[in-house]
């Protein structure tokens, strides 16, 4: 969350004026799991990401009233991939151990809202938000193609996801020598969930419908982080994204001249992003 706590916070009152331009850049460790009842390590991915964002909010006071803020950010990264290939052909497809890379690149664009309740102005926690946000998260995960340890080539695939989602809060603004300290935390929930894979190499592409599952999210802003340079920030930041099992979707696709139909869905599913974020201010 991009959330400013200006050095000066004991003043009371809200103005439009307070909004201002906050550029930020992000780097990520991003884990991706996935289980069935068969393996309950399936699937897994690790590795760094890296993003670019934009926020627009009026968070930089702690006077009584609303706030609202508007950010999109871009995230790109390779991650390693430690999962199972098996074969589509196969009338009982036998699990076998895949190691290759995810090449990972999407878009978040999220409206916050909230509202502030200043506490007194000499004590260390000056004032309590209550916040709700809006989001939609969209990404492309491209799984490479590789080989297994006997030399049997296995083809890569295209998954792409987009999911609405919202999110419910507190926010705890307190103040110690020299910084401003802004917790966040609260509870997430995907509302609508899209799922596509794309076997582009048979001919053939599912739509699934994974489900929602509750999940949690954190950061912690320190404000300002060098002497003297009061539009600099630095947040810590947590997220959890997870999906339960979607159904079960039945597909057909041509291979050696031959036409099969196969069946596949999306096993319960977590991400987890752990994050540190630098934010300048204009």
């Amino acid at each position: 969350m991009i959330l400013l706590l200006p050095a000066d916070i004991s003043a009371v009152g809200l103005r439009a004026g307070d909004m201002a331009w906050r550029p930020y850049a992000a780097t990520e460790y991003y884990q991706w799991k996935e289980s069935i009842p068969q393996a309950s390590n399936f699937l897994s991915e690790s590795g760094p990401r890296y993003a670019l964002g934009l926020a627009y909010s009026n968070f930089t006071n702690v006077r009584r009233g609303a706030l609202i803020e508007l950010d999109a950010r871009i995230y790109n990264g390779s991650v390693a991939y430690d999962g199972n290939a098996f074969d589509l052909t196969a009338s009982a497809p036998e699990l076998k151990p895949f190691k290759t890379s995810t090449r990972y690149f999407g878009n978040t664009l999220e409206l916050k809202a909230g509202y502030r309740f200043p506490l007194s102005p000499a004590g260390l926690l000056r004032a309590v938000d209550g916040r709700f946000s809006l989001g939609s998260d969209f990404w492309q995960r491209y799984i490479g193609s590789g080989s297994l340890t006997d030399g049997t080539p296995v083809q890569g695939y295209l998954e792409t996801y987009h999911f609405l989602y919202a999110k419910a809060g507190l926010g705890l603004q307190l103040l110690t020598r020299g910084h401003g300290h802004n917790i966040h935390m609260g509870i997430k929930i995907p509302l609508r969930t899209w799922e596509t894979i794309d076997f582009n190499t048979l001919g053939a592409s599912v739509d699934l419908r994974p489900r929602a599952r509750l999940s949690y999210y954190a950061s912690w802003l320190i404000y300002p982080v060098l002497p003297q340079r009061s539009t600099f920030s630095l947040s810590l930041y947590f997220e959890q994204t997870r999906f339960s099992r979607s159904d079960t979707e039945t597909f057909t696709f041509r291979s050696g001249g031959r036409t099969y139909r196969s069946a596949v869905y999306q096993p319960d599913s977590e991400s987890t992003v752990t994050g540190l974020r630098g934010v300048w201010e204009f």
